[in-house]
């Protein structure tokens, strides 16, 4: 399942082992700086480790871990008593056991705003997708149909941004240029003279031709989009690049199946790689589907690989002041 370590053994320093196991960031190992490995050994696994007993086996000696999106919990942290940092590589941090993580003294960091600006981009072109008929008209030509529905002008579109943090704003900035309409609701109150602000989630979904999820998945978001909420969707789109826990799937499956939502577009789901209902979802005609790859240009990649090594090493060493962010 594993590779031997990479590092540049130097005799007498103190060594740190890091596990990494996201696919992207094992292959891109070779580009951090050759500093970083006299310190550290990092172990690449080469991809998402779903089995907590072997994720358990693989940490035991481990004093930091390069995350992609396993579920950390009360057990991995008691059995894995040297382990002291998670660094993500990326932002979302809802796998992990938060508060287990605090009682066991493992610090949890993130490469905060590296993808900021690639899942703006991915959610933007999800959304030019939707209004351009861009897969329905592929799908059509290869049948050999040549039918011709007119695309959407986006002057006449008004864009739902829900959740305006990083990666929100980059959205409705985006989005803006190219003409849309933009109305922002977010839980936190915020100001923004540039943007119309709606009062709740039913004032956006029911102003809104288009609405796209920005925020995290936290106990407060968990399928913040609900059947109730999708009713007032009926005949719009829906797109999704933050988490697949925003949106009851099961819910939008029989939106889309019953003449309700429009259509959906997602990067994200609640199983990944897709499984049961959003294999369904994942596969359906009114869909657009992608395999969570909206932070992974190759630049973004890079960036993101490098400064997690850096978080997860700055940590172990107490140099708390060069972590780019803890949760």
């Amino acid at each position: 399942m594993g590779a031997g370590p990479l590092s540049n053994k130097t005799p007498g320093a103190r060594r740190f082992n890091i596990l990494v196991t996201p696919k992207e960031a094992c292959e891109l190992l070779g580009h951090l700086q050759g500093e970083l490995f006299k310190e550290a050994e990092f172990f690449p696994v080469f991809g998402r480790v779903e089995d907590s007993r072997k994720l358990i086996g693989l940490l035991k000696d481990k004093d930091g871990v390069i995350l992609d999106l396993e579920k950390m919990t009360r057990d991995i942290f008691s059995l894995c008593p040297r382990l002291k940092v998670i660094s993500r590589f990326g932002e979302g941090c809802d796998a992990i056991d938060l508060k287990e993580a605090e009682r066991f003294n493992v610090k949890v960091a993130r490469t905060r705003g590296v993808a900021s600006r690639a899942v703006a981009m991915h959610a933007v072109s999800l959304i030019l997708a939707l209004t351009h008929n861009i897969t329905e008209n592929d799908r059509n030509l290869k049948k050999g149909k040549w039918l011709r529905r007119p695309n959407m002008p986006e002057r006449s579109i008004t864009l739902g941004v829900m959740g305006f943090g990083m990666i929100g704003k980059q959205v409705a900035d985006i989005a803006s240029k190219i003409g849309f309409k933009i109305l922002v609701y977010d839980i936190i109150k915020q100001k923004d003279r540039r943007y119309n602000f709606a009062g709740s989630v039913d004032e956006i979904c029911e102003l809104s031709d288009i609405l796209t999820l920005h925020f995290p998945l936290t106990p407060k978001t968990v399928k913040i989009i609900s059947g109730n909420t999708l009713k007032k969707l009926k005949n719009k789109f829906l797109v999704n690049t933050s988490r697949g826990g925003l949106v009851d799937e099961a819910a939008l499956l029989k939106s889309l199946e019953t003449s309700g939502i429009a259509g959906y577009a997602a990067d994200v789901f609640s199983r990944e790689p897709v499984a049961d209902i959003a294999e369904r979802l994942a596969v359906h005609p009114k869909v657009i589907a992608s395999p969570h790859v909206g932070a992974l240009d190759k630049d973004t990649a890079i960036e993101m690989t490098k400064r997690a090594a850096v978080n997860a090493l700055s940590c172990l060493k107490n140099k708390h002041n060069e972590v780019i962010s803890y949760v």
